[in-house]
């Protein structure tokens, strides 16, 4: 499964890469700390799984989402953030799931692993 993480904080980058290492399936195919090149990077590859911040610069997580759905794109999109008042506005763009930071091992693990069922992995 190819995933890619977009977060503004590159200690969260570290953080993610470390905890989806546990999971044989997962391949992390981008990173990026803002939506111009992530958007760019996600028009032009096929992504699975997109793990995806709130507060980001210039462009929120939850517009970014809506532009990503605005294109047909299929990915599922799980947001980690720090906020919880932004949960409703982020299952309004379908999200998969809403992680609030910090990030349990066990937590995210349980995500991924309901993403690969589905996928049938």
């Amino acid at each position: 499964m190819k995933v890619v993480i977009i977060d503004d904080e590159k200690a969260m980058h570290l953080i993610m890469r470390r905890m989806l290492a546990k999971v044989d399936e997962i391949e992390i195919v981008g990173s990026f700390q803002e939506t111009t090149t992530a958007y760019s990077y996600l028009e032009n590859h096929e992504v699975d799984l997109v793990f995806l911040d709130i507060k980001l610069p210039r462009e929120n997580g939850i517009e970014f989402a809506k532009r990503l759905r605005g294109n047909d794109r299929r990915m599922k999109l799980v947001f980690v953030t720090s906020y919880k008042e932004y949960a409703s506005a982020a299952f309004e763009v379908n999200a998969y799931d809403y992680i609030v930071k910090p990030v349990e091992q066990g937590r995210l693990h349980k995500t991924v692993l309901r993403v690969l069922s589905e996928a049938g992995t």
